[in-house]
């Protein structure tokens, strides 16, 4: 579980929102991946990512603003947590494998339900979204974030004005997460 110290440290004072995304990859992989990517300059790297065995790593204490490319935040305006979940997958026509967008074998079972083009998702697991339930409550204790809640993954006018928690997929159809898999009523 993540302290009130560690949350505290996060260079953004009071922010407007929690943001709530996946990693897309494994973690290993994903933070491999954002170590290197850029020759080590990439800058849209989450403060928090809720890995599927419920530990919580904290990646980055400075402002992430520039999470999104689009440029919807102001300064110190998000706190962005990821969840460690591959998103949607795809069947394979030769073995019924299922893999991921990268092409990599999924050996779990696969959520099902048809959303925003794809069929099958990977699924978020109960410790994981457990934790990011106390991460989300530690955190606006800490940094006096409202605490609303959009409660559901689909696209919201005007969600760059609201105050409190809501998901990637909240802002842009063409994202996907957080997927159809995920149990808001958790939050």
């Amino acid at each position: 579980m993540v302290k009130k110290k560690e949350i505290s440290s996060i260079k953004v004072d009071k922010p407007k929102q929690i943001l709530l995304c996946n990693t897309n990859r494994e973690y290993k992989y994903y933070t491999k991946g954002i170590k290197y990517r850029l020759n080590g300059k990439y800058q849209r790297i989450p403060n928090f990512v809720v890995k599927k065995d419920g530990k919580t790593e904290l990646l980055n204490k400075e402002d992430v603003t520039n999470f999104f490319l689009e440029g919807y935040h102001k300064k110190d305006s998000i706190i962005v947590i990821a969840l460690e979940n591959r998103g949607w997958l795809r069947r394979r026509s030769t073995d019924g494998k299922y893999v991921d967008w990268l092409g990599d074998i999924y050996n779990n079972k696969a959520h099902e339900k048809k959303w925003r083009g794809e069929l099958f998702w990977d699924g978020y697991t109960t410790k994981q979204m457990n934790e990011v339930a106390k991460l989300i409550d530690l955190i606006c204790e800490v940094k006096k974030t409202e605490k609303n809640f959009i409660g559901h993954n689909v696209l919201v006018d005007g969600v760059q004005d609201f105050k409190g928690v809501v998901s990637r997929s909240n802002y842009n159809e063409y994202w996907t997460d957080l997927g159809p898999s995920f149990n808001f009523e958790i939050l």
